[in-house]
């Protein structure tokens, strides 16, 4: 049975997170989500606050109404240029996976940052230097994830961040061949910005389902065996040819039934979180991706 759930946040802001439990509890029983608690509480302790007595409520409030969390968000620059940043933003990091398995899960996703303190586009980020720095970041992260038998959760993006490729991504997973480092799969994320190419490397504003089974494909057989959850959302290009990655799965080009049929003929059976989703329109997107 597939796990299809959702991004917390994308539903609202909420002063508790009983309030936040409710909601989700409206979309169905079993639902996970993707719980950044900043984002999602209007009081929300930083995360060196948080205690088990917090922790366990979350979990004991969701359960109560038929979710629990598939990914613990905690989305950070691990390549910040400031260092001292940069270790905050770790520290902050290793306390989600200090907790995480308390929470019922074990995986803290984040994408992998970028030259640019806000994580926004630097020509800089592709620099060989920039992954070493990434990679110290994942071996320290890596430790953490040990001592507290929690999973790094990493989250590509075309182009603007570190892991950016396909390739950088199963270079990661192989370098770094370990349970506690798992991959959260977004393939709007990883479509390059000037769309999934052709064979004959063209890039059309629908692209063809035979492109479309190599762009997923390829994914798949990097590192397949390493998706933890997936990202469910849309893309299509503007007029000027390049990418809108943040539509509600349905309102663009990708062919996601196809995608989830090739999970399913691989078993990979993880959570499937919708993102930027149309809240008017969630029980129909939900029902539609159930049958896929």
């Amino acid at each position: 049975m597939k796990q299809i759930g959702l991004r917390a946040h994308d539903l609202g802001t909420f002063n508790t997170i009983e309030e936040l439990a409710v909601e989700v509890g409206r979309y169905g029983s079993s639902v996970p989500i993707q719980l950044a608690l900043k984002k999602v509480l209007k009081q929300a302790p930083n995360a060196d606050a948080y205690t088990q007595d917090f922790i366990v409520s979350i979990r004991e409030a969701l359960a109560a109404h038929g979710s629990y969390v598939g990914v613990f968000g905690c989305y950070i620059n691990p390549v910040h240029p400031d260092k001292a940043v940069r270790d905050e933003h770790l520290r902050r990091f290793e306390n989600h996976l200090k907790y995480a398995k308390l929470l019922g899960c074990p995986l803290v996703g984040t994408e992998t940052g970028s030259l640019t303190p806000d994580c926004s586009y630097n020509h800089g980020t592709a620099d060989p230097k920039v992954l070493d720095v990434f990679y110290r970041s994942i071996e320290r992260l890596l430790e953490a994830a040990v001592k507290y038998d929690a999973i790094v959760g990493v989250e590509a993006v075309s182009k603007q961040h570190t892991i950016s490729t396909i390739k950088r991504m199963a270079n990661l997973v192989e370098k770094f061949d370990t349970p506690h480092l798992r991959v959260i799969y977004d393939p709007t994320n990883l479509v390059p910005w000037i769309g999934i190419p052709e064979q004959d490397g063209s890039c059309r504003a629908a692209p063809s389902l035979e492109a479309q089974k190599d762009f997923f494909c390829s994914a798949l057989d990097a590192f397949g065996s390493k998706i933890a959850a997936i990202h469910v959302k849309d893309y299509r290009l503007n007029e000027q040819g390049f990418k809108i990655g943040d539509l509600t799965v349905g309102q663009g080009v990708l062919d996601w039934k196809f995608l989830f049929s090739e999970l399913r003929r691989r078993n990979i059976e993880v959570p499937a979180l919708l993102e930027d989703l149309t809240v008017s329109t969630l029980r129909e997107t939900l029902a539609l991706l159930r049958t896929y």
